[in-house]
Protein backbone atom coordinates (compact mmCIF):
# COMPACT_ATOMS: atom_id res chain seq x y z
CA UNK A 1 0.00 0.00 0.00
CA UNK A 2 1.40 3.45 -1.12
CA UNK A 3 2.00 6.05 1.93
CA UNK A 4 -0.02 9.10 1.35
CA UNK A 5 0.88 12.86 1.23
CA UNK A 6 -0.40 15.88 0.12
CA UNK A 7 2.79 16.53 -1.62
CA UNK A 8 5.89 14.62 -2.87
CA UNK A 9 8.71 16.82 -3.65
CA UNK A 10 11.40 15.30 -5.70
CA UNK A 11 14.88 16.94 -5.41
CA UNK A 12 16.45 19.22 -1.89
CA UNK A 13 18.01 21.52 -3.65
CA UNK A 14 16.91 25.78 -3.18
CA UNK A 15 13.46 24.35 -5.40
CA UNK A 16 12.56 22.07 -3.48
CA UNK A 17 13.58 23.09 -0.17
CA UNK A 18 11.31 26.09 -0.83
CA UNK A 19 8.57 24.41 -1.65
CA UNK A 20 9.10 22.12 0.97
CA UNK A 21 9.22 25.53 3.44
CA UNK A 22 6.31 26.91 2.54
CA UNK A 23 3.55 23.90 2.10
CA UNK A 24 4.92 21.89 4.99
CA UNK A 25 4.30 25.63 7.27
CA UNK A 26 1.09 26.00 6.15
CA UNK A 27 -0.14 22.12 7.20
CA UNK A 28 0.24 20.06 4.18
CA UNK A 29 1.95 16.58 5.06
CA UNK A 30 4.95 16.73 2.27
CA UNK A 31 7.87 14.57 1.45
CA UNK A 32 10.71 15.58 -0.45
CA UNK A 33 12.94 12.93 -2.21
CA UNK A 34 16.44 13.67 -2.84
CA UNK A 35 18.67 10.97 -4.96
CA UNK A 36 21.69 11.88 -3.26
CA UNK A 37 22.82 11.78 0.13
CA UNK A 38 22.65 14.78 2.37
CA UNK A 39 24.21 17.01 3.16
CA UNK A 40 25.19 16.98 -0.15
CA UNK A 41 28.67 18.67 -1.35
CA UNK A 42 27.89 20.94 -4.78
CA UNK A 43 30.39 23.24 -6.50
CA UNK A 44 28.40 26.58 -7.20
CA UNK A 45 28.55 29.92 -7.46
CA UNK A 46 26.32 30.74 -4.87
CA UNK A 47 25.39 34.41 -5.29
CA UNK A 48 21.83 35.09 -4.04
CA UNK A 49 19.95 38.40 -3.22
CA UNK A 50 20.05 38.60 0.45
CA UNK A 51 16.17 39.59 0.25
CA UNK A 52 15.16 36.07 -1.32
CA UNK A 53 16.77 34.35 1.82
CA UNK A 54 15.09 36.80 4.19
CA UNK A 55 12.10 35.20 3.28
CA UNK A 56 13.19 32.46 5.59
CA UNK A 57 13.73 31.96 9.20
CA UNK A 58 17.19 30.88 8.50
CA UNK A 59 19.87 31.25 10.63
CA UNK A 60 21.65 34.12 8.73
CA UNK A 61 25.33 34.44 10.07
CA UNK A 62 25.34 30.35 9.74
CA UNK A 63 24.91 31.03 6.29
CA UNK A 64 26.15 33.81 4.75
CA UNK A 65 29.76 33.17 3.29
CA UNK A 66 30.41 36.96 2.16
CA UNK A 67 28.09 39.99 1.63
CA UNK A 68 28.68 41.37 -1.62
CA UNK A 69 30.20 45.47 -1.92
CA UNK A 70 31.24 45.63 -5.75
CA UNK A 71 31.37 43.98 -9.24
CA UNK A 72 34.42 43.52 -11.81
CA UNK A 73 33.52 43.09 -15.46
CA UNK A 74 36.33 42.30 -17.71
CA UNK A 75 37.54 41.88 -21.10
CA UNK A 76 40.70 41.34 -22.25
CA UNK A 77 42.85 44.15 -20.42
CA UNK A 78 39.90 46.43 -19.85
CA UNK A 79 37.95 46.00 -16.68
CA UNK A 80 34.99 48.16 -14.71
CA UNK A 81 34.90 47.82 -11.38
CA UNK A 82 31.10 48.93 -9.75
CA UNK A 83 29.93 49.73 -5.74
CA UNK A 84 26.98 48.10 -5.13
CA UNK A 85 24.24 48.88 -2.51
CA UNK A 86 24.91 47.50 1.25
CA UNK A 87 23.94 43.97 1.53
CA UNK A 88 21.76 43.46 -1.52
CA UNK A 89 23.73 40.45 -2.52
CA UNK A 90 25.41 37.82 -0.82
CA UNK A 91 27.10 34.17 -1.49
CA UNK A 92 26.36 31.27 0.12
CA UNK A 93 27.80 27.25 -0.06
CA UNK A 94 24.88 25.13 -1.52
CA UNK A 95 25.06 22.25 1.23
CA UNK A 96 24.29 24.49 3.92
CA UNK A 97 21.80 26.32 1.89
CA UNK A 98 20.05 23.03 1.07
CA UNK A 99 20.13 21.75 4.83
CA UNK A 100 18.86 24.78 6.57
CA UNK A 101 16.11 25.40 4.23
CA UNK A 102 15.20 21.71 5.13
CA UNK A 103 15.30 22.18 8.82
CA UNK A 104 13.46 25.34 8.90
CA UNK A 105 10.15 23.34 7.09
CA UNK A 106 8.47 20.72 8.59
CA UNK A 107 8.58 18.21 5.64
CA UNK A 108 9.60 14.82 6.18
CA UNK A 109 13.20 14.44 4.15
CA UNK A 110 14.30 11.25 2.85
CA UNK A 111 17.97 11.30 1.42
CA UNK A 112 19.47 8.70 -1.10
CA UNK A 113 16.37 7.81 -2.44
CA UNK A 114 16.12 7.68 -6.27
CA UNK A 115 12.70 8.16 -8.30
CA UNK A 116 11.93 5.31 -11.03
CA UNK A 117 8.73 6.52 -12.15
CA UNK A 118 5.56 8.44 -11.97
CA UNK A 119 1.40 7.58 -12.92
CA UNK A 120 -0.87 10.70 -12.45
CA UNK A 121 -4.56 10.43 -12.06
CA UNK A 122 -7.35 12.76 -11.56
CA UNK A 123 -7.12 12.56 -7.93
CA UNK A 124 -3.16 11.99 -7.50
CA UNK A 125 0.10 11.13 -8.33
CA UNK A 126 1.93 8.07 -7.58
CA UNK A 127 5.60 7.71 -7.35
CA UNK A 128 7.55 4.78 -7.62
CA UNK A 129 11.47 4.74 -6.22
CA UNK A 130 14.00 2.53 -7.47
CA UNK A 131 13.82 0.57 -4.35
CA UNK A 132 10.51 -0.31 -5.22
CA UNK A 133 8.17 1.72 -2.85
CA UNK A 134 4.93 3.44 -3.79
CA UNK A 135 3.81 6.59 -2.36
CA UNK A 136 0.93 8.52 -3.57
CA UNK A 137 0.42 12.13 -3.35
CA UNK A 138 -1.82 14.68 -4.16
CA UNK A 139 0.77 17.37 -6.22
CA UNK A 140 3.81 16.77 -7.03
CA UNK A 141 6.65 18.88 -7.87
CA UNK A 142 9.72 18.17 -9.65
CA UNK A 143 12.99 20.17 -8.31
CA UNK A 144 15.34 17.40 -9.62
CA UNK A 145 17.85 19.90 -11.82
CA UNK A 146 18.16 20.24 -15.16
CA UNK A 147 17.90 16.66 -16.53
CA UNK A 148 14.94 16.10 -14.15
CA UNK A 149 13.03 12.47 -13.94
CA UNK A 150 9.85 14.08 -12.94
CA UNK A 151 10.27 16.50 -16.33
CA UNK A 152 10.81 13.63 -18.61
CA UNK A 153 8.09 11.58 -17.20
CA UNK A 154 5.57 13.39 -17.19
CA UNK A 155 6.03 14.71 -20.09
CA UNK A 156 7.16 18.13 -19.88
CA UNK A 157 10.17 20.69 -21.34
CA UNK A 158 10.33 18.27 -24.29
CA UNK A 159 12.68 21.13 -25.64
CA UNK A 160 15.37 20.96 -23.27
CA UNK A 161 18.34 23.05 -24.07
CA UNK A 162 21.61 22.23 -22.00
CA UNK A 163 24.60 24.34 -21.69
CA UNK A 164 27.68 23.02 -20.43
CA UNK A 165 29.65 24.26 -17.16
CA UNK A 166 32.56 23.66 -15.32
CA UNK A 167 33.05 24.78 -11.52
CA UNK A 168 35.68 24.89 -8.82
CA UNK A 169 36.36 25.83 -5.34
CA UNK A 170 39.61 27.14 -4.83
CA UNK A 171 41.87 28.53 -1.78
CA UNK A 172 44.30 31.21 -3.47
CA UNK A 173 47.26 32.77 -1.77
CA UNK A 174 46.18 35.31 0.73
CA UNK A 175 46.86 38.57 -1.44
CA UNK A 176 44.37 36.93 -4.15
CA UNK A 177 41.02 36.40 -1.54
CA UNK A 178 41.66 39.83 -0.39
CA UNK A 179 41.72 41.56 -4.33
CA UNK A 180 38.28 39.57 -4.97
CA UNK A 181 36.74 40.17 -1.06
CA UNK A 182 33.45 41.26 -1.23
CA UNK A 183 33.25 41.20 -5.21
CA UNK A 184 31.54 39.10 -7.77
CA UNK A 185 34.12 39.21 -10.76
CA UNK A 186 32.85 38.46 -14.26
CA UNK A 187 35.38 37.75 -17.03
CA UNK A 188 34.20 37.93 -20.69
CA UNK A 189 35.86 37.27 -24.26
CA UNK A 190 38.00 33.93 -23.16
CA UNK A 191 35.57 31.76 -24.99
CA UNK A 192 32.88 32.57 -27.56
CA UNK A 193 29.77 32.72 -26.17
CA UNK A 194 29.92 32.45 -22.40
CA UNK A 195 31.92 34.09 -19.81
CA UNK A 196 33.99 32.87 -16.41
CA UNK A 197 32.92 33.89 -12.84
CA UNK A 198 34.94 34.54 -9.66
CA UNK A 199 33.10 34.31 -6.50
CA UNK A 200 34.30 34.73 -3.14
CA UNK A 201 33.28 32.60 0.15
CA UNK A 202 34.82 32.71 3.18
CA UNK A 203 37.86 30.82 2.89
CA UNK A 204 37.93 30.35 -0.84
CA UNK A 205 36.72 30.94 -4.41
CA UNK A 206 34.20 29.89 -6.10
CA UNK A 207 35.42 29.89 -9.98
CA UNK A 208 33.22 28.46 -13.26
CA UNK A 209 33.35 28.57 -16.71
CA UNK A 210 29.91 28.53 -18.90
CA UNK A 211 28.91 28.78 -22.62
CA UNK A 212 25.37 29.21 -24.20
CA UNK A 213 26.72 28.77 -27.52
CA UNK A 214 29.55 26.78 -27.81
CA UNK A 215 30.62 23.11 -27.17
CA UNK A 216 32.60 21.44 -23.97
CA UNK A 217 35.66 21.16 -25.70
CA UNK A 218 38.41 22.99 -24.33
CA UNK A 219 36.33 24.35 -21.29
CA UNK A 220 39.30 23.22 -18.68
CA UNK A 221 41.99 24.70 -20.75
CA UNK A 222 40.35 27.81 -20.92
CA UNK A 223 39.24 28.16 -17.45
CA UNK A 224 42.78 26.72 -16.21
CA UNK A 225 44.32 29.56 -18.59
CA UNK A 226 41.84 32.69 -17.20
CA UNK A 227 42.25 31.81 -13.60
CA UNK A 228 45.94 31.40 -14.04
CA UNK A 229 46.14 35.20 -15.27
CA UNK A 230 43.97 36.60 -12.27
CA UNK A 231 46.20 34.27 -9.69
CA UNK A 232 44.46 32.04 -9.02
CA UNK A 233 46.08 28.33 -9.66
CA UNK A 234 44.06 25.33 -10.72
CA UNK A 235 46.86 22.74 -10.33
CA UNK A 236 45.82 19.76 -8.21
CA UNK A 237 41.85 21.05 -7.86
CA UNK A 238 38.82 19.08 -8.58
CA UNK A 239 36.76 20.57 -11.72
CA UNK A 240 33.31 19.69 -11.50
CA UNK A 241 31.35 19.25 -14.85
CA UNK A 242 27.90 20.41 -14.83
CA UNK A 243 25.02 21.01 -17.38
CA UNK A 244 23.13 25.04 -17.24
CA UNK A 245 19.36 24.79 -18.32
CA UNK A 246 18.17 27.32 -20.96
CA UNK A 247 14.43 28.31 -20.54
CA UNK A 248 12.45 27.55 -23.65
CA UNK A 249 9.98 30.21 -23.92
CA UNK A 250 6.24 29.17 -23.35
CA UNK A 251 6.70 25.47 -22.93
CA UNK A 252 4.16 23.61 -20.68
CA UNK A 253 5.47 23.51 -17.04
CA UNK A 254 2.64 22.05 -15.15
CA UNK A 255 -0.04 19.25 -15.79
CA UNK A 256 -3.02 19.20 -13.38
CA UNK A 257 -0.82 17.72 -10.36
CA UNK A 258 2.70 17.72 -11.47
CA UNK A 259 4.69 21.51 -11.18
CA UNK A 260 8.55 22.06 -12.33
CA UNK A 261 10.49 24.30 -10.32
CA UNK A 262 14.14 26.18 -10.73
CA UNK A 263 16.52 24.09 -12.97
CA UNK A 264 13.68 21.59 -13.84
CA UNK A 265 11.97 24.27 -15.12
CA UNK A 266 14.94 26.04 -17.34
CA UNK A 267 14.73 28.99 -14.87
CA UNK A 268 18.52 29.73 -15.42
CA UNK A 269 19.40 33.44 -16.01
CA UNK A 270 20.90 32.86 -20.05
CA UNK A 271 23.96 35.06 -19.47
CA UNK A 272 24.67 34.84 -15.96
CA UNK A 273 23.94 31.30 -15.44
CA UNK A 274 22.49 32.50 -11.79
CA UNK A 275 19.58 30.08 -10.91
CA UNK A 276 19.26 30.13 -6.94
CA UNK A 277 17.06 33.42 -6.94
CA UNK A 278 14.40 31.57 -9.84
CA UNK A 279 14.87 28.52 -7.67
CA UNK A 280 13.24 30.09 -4.30
CA UNK A 281 11.11 32.07 -6.61
CA UNK A 282 9.44 29.57 -8.66
CA UNK A 283 9.47 26.81 -5.62
CA UNK A 284 7.48 29.70 -3.47
CA UNK A 285 5.13 30.07 -6.70
CA UNK A 286 4.63 25.98 -6.90
CA UNK A 287 3.50 25.97 -3.42
CA UNK A 288 1.17 28.76 -3.64
CA UNK A 289 -0.29 27.58 -6.48
CA UNK A 290 -0.97 24.03 -5.10
CA UNK A 291 -1.92 25.70 -1.77
CA UNK A 292 -4.41 27.61 -3.96
CA UNK A 293 -5.69 24.59 -5.95
CA UNK A 294 -5.21 26.51 -8.99
CA UNK A 295 -2.33 23.93 -10.45
CA UNK A 296 -3.40 24.81 -14.19
CA UNK A 297 -2.38 28.48 -14.21
CA UNK A 298 0.79 27.57 -12.97
CA UNK A 299 2.93 27.24 -15.99
CA UNK A 300 1.60 30.96 -17.11
CA UNK A 301 2.23 32.24 -14.11
CA UNK A 302 6.11 31.15 -14.42
CA UNK A 303 6.07 32.65 -17.67
CA UNK A 304 4.95 36.03 -16.39
CA UNK A 305 6.58 36.21 -13.52
CA UNK A 306 9.65 34.68 -14.22
CA UNK A 307 10.34 33.61 -18.11
CA UNK A 308 9.55 36.95 -19.70
CA UNK A 309 12.62 38.11 -18.43
CA UNK A 310 14.68 35.26 -19.05
CA UNK A 311 12.91 35.37 -22.60
CA UNK A 312 14.32 38.46 -23.20
CA UNK A 313 17.78 37.98 -21.63
CA UNK A 314 17.89 35.16 -23.71
CA UNK A 315 17.94 37.16 -26.92
CA UNK A 316 19.99 39.57 -24.92
CA UNK A 317 22.87 36.75 -24.27
CA UNK A 318 22.81 36.28 -27.98
CA UNK A 319 23.93 39.80 -29.17
CA UNK A 320 26.11 40.28 -26.45
CA UNK A 321 27.92 37.17 -27.00
CA UNK A 322 28.23 37.76 -31.00
CA UNK A 323 29.22 41.60 -30.32
CA UNK A 324 30.92 41.72 -26.86
CA UNK A 325 33.09 44.51 -27.56
CA UNK A 326 31.00 46.86 -28.47
CA UNK A 327 28.29 45.63 -25.63
CA UNK A 328 30.76 45.85 -22.96
CA UNK A 329 32.02 49.68 -24.18
CA UNK A 330 28.11 50.80 -24.83
CA UNK A 331 26.70 48.30 -21.69
CA UNK A 332 29.35 47.51 -18.72
CA UNK A 333 31.45 50.56 -19.10
CA UNK A 334 28.07 52.55 -18.86
CA UNK A 335 27.82 52.86 -14.72
CA UNK A 336 23.61 52.98 -14.62
CA UNK A 337 23.92 50.24 -16.85
CA UNK A 338 25.84 47.87 -14.89
CA UNK A 339 24.71 48.81 -11.62
CA UNK A 340 21.62 48.03 -13.36
CA UNK A 341 22.85 44.47 -14.04
CA UNK A 342 23.82 43.34 -11.02
CA UNK A 343 20.43 44.67 -9.67
CA UNK A 344 19.54 41.78 -11.36
CA UNK A 345 21.50 39.42 -9.32
CA UNK A 346 19.48 41.77 -5.97
CA UNK A 347 15.87 41.27 -7.56
CA UNK A 348 15.52 44.42 -8.14
CA UNK A 349 14.34 44.33 -11.86
CA UNK A 350 14.71 42.09 -15.25
CA UNK A 351 16.03 42.43 -18.50
CA UNK A 352 13.31 44.57 -20.09
CA UNK A 353 14.36 46.92 -17.02
CA UNK A 354 17.78 46.44 -17.55
CA UNK A 355 17.44 47.59 -21.58
CA UNK A 356 15.31 50.29 -20.02
CA UNK A 357 18.32 51.75 -17.84
CA UNK A 358 20.77 51.04 -21.31
CA UNK A 359 18.82 52.89 -23.50
CA UNK A 360 17.80 55.95 -20.88
CA UNK A 361 21.30 56.69 -20.38
CA UNK A 362 23.22 56.06 -23.18
CA UNK A 363 23.02 59.62 -23.93
CA UNK A 364 25.05 60.54 -20.66
CA UNK A 365 27.06 57.50 -20.93
CA UNK A 366 28.66 58.58 -24.35
CA UNK A 367 29.23 62.94 -23.35
CA UNK A 368 30.62 61.29 -20.51
CA UNK A 369 33.38 58.61 -22.33
CA UNK A 370 33.88 61.62 -24.71
CA UNK A 371 34.48 64.28 -21.59
CA UNK A 372 36.62 61.40 -20.28
CA UNK A 373 38.51 60.86 -23.47
CA UNK A 374 39.14 64.75 -24.30
CA UNK A 375 40.35 65.04 -20.62
CA UNK A 376 42.81 62.36 -20.97
CA UNK A 377 44.42 64.14 -23.86
CA UNK A 378 45.88 66.64 -21.00
CA UNK A 379 47.52 63.99 -19.29
CA UNK A 380 46.47 60.83 -17.44
CA UNK A 381 46.26 62.65 -14.24
CA UNK A 382 43.70 65.01 -15.67
CA UNK A 383 41.11 61.62 -17.55
CA UNK A 384 41.50 60.16 -13.89
CA UNK A 385 40.38 63.19 -12.41
CA UNK A 386 37.71 63.40 -15.25
CA UNK A 387 36.67 59.53 -14.24
CA UNK A 388 36.17 60.24 -10.51
CA UNK A 389 33.97 63.16 -11.39
CA UNK A 390 31.73 61.79 -14.21
CA UNK A 391 32.06 57.92 -13.36
CA UNK A 392 31.36 58.24 -9.55
CA UNK A 393 31.17 54.59 -7.67
CA UNK A 394 33.13 53.30 -10.77
CA UNK A 395 36.97 52.50 -11.77
CA UNK A 396 37.49 51.72 -15.04
CA UNK A 397 40.96 50.12 -15.78
CA UNK A 398 42.25 49.84 -19.56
Amino acid sequence: MAAVYDAIIVGAGPAGGSAAYFLSRAGMRVVVLERARLPRYKPCGGAVPLRQLERFSLPLDQLIESRIVAARYRLGEREVRVRLEPDSVVTVMRDRLDSLLLAQGQAEVRDGVAVAGIEESDTEVLVTTARGERLAGRYLVGADGANSTVARAAGLRASRALCPAIQAEVAPPAEVMDDFAGTLAFVFGEVPGGYLWVFPKSDHLSVGIGVVRHSARGLRQVLAGAMGHLGIPLEGVALSGDSLPLYAGREPLSTSRVLLAGDSAGLVDPITGEGIRFAIESGKMAAETILGGQTRGYSRRIHQGIGRSLNIGRHLARIFYRFPRACFALGVRNPFASKAFVGLSSGRGGYAWLIAQILGTLPLHLAAEAAIALAGLFGEESGRVAHRILRPGTTALD
